[in-house]
């Protein structure tokens, strides 16, 4: 289940929101956190989760996605498992080009690929939610403190019971 920290959160594995005019100012933006749930059905591959910016300004234009790597499994065998993947890109190409300024929503999409590239078919996997938090320098204390609460949290296993139990409890809370 997506830590309540993460302030954008989406069933799925597409988040969408919108940014602030002084988002990519460069002396406060620290960069982006990521997390996804993934249920497996039958993975025996290397793995690694792609995560694509797609920036758009007011008018609807987009720029050039912008792409990081979230998380590497070798020779993961995952049979009737879920995980929690969370990890941090600074994106630094934000903090240098002045392009970023310019936009104002941006969509993460997030997608398990082998380590050629090649996206891994849909049966063998899917997003419960994912989520993401834009950090900002006054975010260092909660970085550190996130940090230190959820050291194994890179790549952290979950019983599929407690998880399917965990999404109906936060599925009626938004519901009511």
């Amino acid at each position: 289940m997506t830590p309540e920290w993460f302030s954008h959160q989406k069933w799925g594995s597409t988040v969408t929101f919108q940014l602030s005019s002084q988002w990519a100012n460069s002396k406060s933006f620290f960069g982006f956190c990521l997390c996804i749930v993934i249920a497996f059905c039958s993975v025996s591959h290397r793995l690694k989760v792609k995560c694509t910016y797609h920036f758009r300004n007011k008018q609807g234009d987009s720029h050039d996605d912008l792409y990081c790597y979230l998380h590497y499994r070798y020779d993961m065998k995952l049979f009737d498992s879920a995980y929690i993947f969370v990890g941090f890109d600074p994106c630094l190409v934000v903090r240098y080009d002045y392009m970023f300024r310019e936009y104002s929503e941006v969509s993460v999409e997030f997608q398990l690929e082998d380590f050629k590239g090649n996206l891994l078919p849909l049966n063998l996997y899917q997003v419960y939610e994912c989520g993401v938090r834009l950090l900002d320098a006054k975010d260092k204390d909660n970085i550190c403190r996130f940090a230190s609460t959820r050291a194994n949290y890179t790549s952290c296993p979950l019983d599929r019971d407690e998880l399917e139990a965990r999404f109906q409890a936060k599925r009626a809370w938004f519901q009511a």
